[in-house]
């Protein structure tokens, strides 16, 4: 086991090579991580035959246990698998891209097996995300906030499209943890606001294009502008702007 009271990112640990022979290496590397392939997620059927069922529940179940795996690993052993394990990030994105909305009524489970299962990894994803944006779990497990910080912004475990997905899926019921989640990530890596400024333009843009083809668009509706245009901002301004945007994606999710 690595030290306590150190830094994961600065832990040494004593583990045998694959010829049995000891070798020291940094607690987080690459040949720490388990063997483990994490398969993409699929949403459910949406004609619900019992064959479509039977294949959604086997694959769900397949990502429900293995996000539970990983959620019971160490903090060592978890952030191994987080940073190097490729599938992984597959398939928490491929959750963030294809999971159902709130208002995505064709989606919603109509089979009360496909309905449990969707709600267990739904609750698991939303667990893992949880513990990637806590740099500190415990007084023995913890990241040094600034190589936490260099960790999930170089590795991309967050970036801006993704934690507006994260507003809008589990906004409603969670809003507290998230409000956590997103502030810690954006309080250790302060370079997400500058990638914030130049996402919510095009974001407004494109729901202006939206309300425009719907014949919705409001006359002397001003173009969007980058949040600092006219003065550099400040970390209240900035901060300002994460509030803003987080209930712009928290009142998608629950209103027309």
């Amino acid at each position: 086991m690595a030290c306590a009271r150190v830094p994961l990112d600065e832990q040494q640990v004593t583990e045998p090579d694959s010829q049995g022979r000891a070798r020291t290496l940094p607690a987080l590397h690459p040949d720490r991580k388990e063997d483990r392939c994490f398969v993409p997620y699929k949403p459910p059927p949406v004609e619900c035959s019992p064959a479509e069922v039977e294949e959604f529940l086997e694959h769900a179940r397949f990502i429900t246990e293995d996000l539970e795996w990983l959620l019971s690993l160490p903090h060592d052993k978890f952030w191994c698998q987080v940073v190097f394990d490729e599938s992984l990030q597959g398939c928490l994105d491929s959750y963030l891209h294809h999971a159902p909305r709130g208002l995505d009524l064709l989606a919603l489970p109509s089979s009360p097996a496909v309905a449990d299962v969707q709600r267990a990894i739904h609750r698991a994803i939303f667990l893992v995300f949880l513990r990637m944006a806590t740099h500190k779990e415990s007084k023995e497990s913890f990241l040094t906030p600034a190589v936490f910080g260099e960790i999930i912004y170089n590795n991309f475990l967050f970036d801006v499209p993704k934690m507006m997905d994260l507003c809008v899926l589990f906004g409603k019921g969670n809003s507290q943890l998230l409000h956590k989640m997103i502030e810690n990530v954006f309080t250790q890596q302060p370079a997400y606001y500058s990638d914030l400024d130049e996402t919510v333009p095009t974001v407004l843009q494109v729901f202006d294009t939206i309300l425009e083809k719907c014949g919705l668009q409001c006359e002397g509706a001003m173009e969007p502008k980058k949040l600092n245009a006219h003065k550099q901002p400040t970390a209240l301004t900035m901060s300002q702007q994460v509030s803003l945007s987080l209930c712009f994606c928290l009142s998608s999710s629950v209103s027309l």
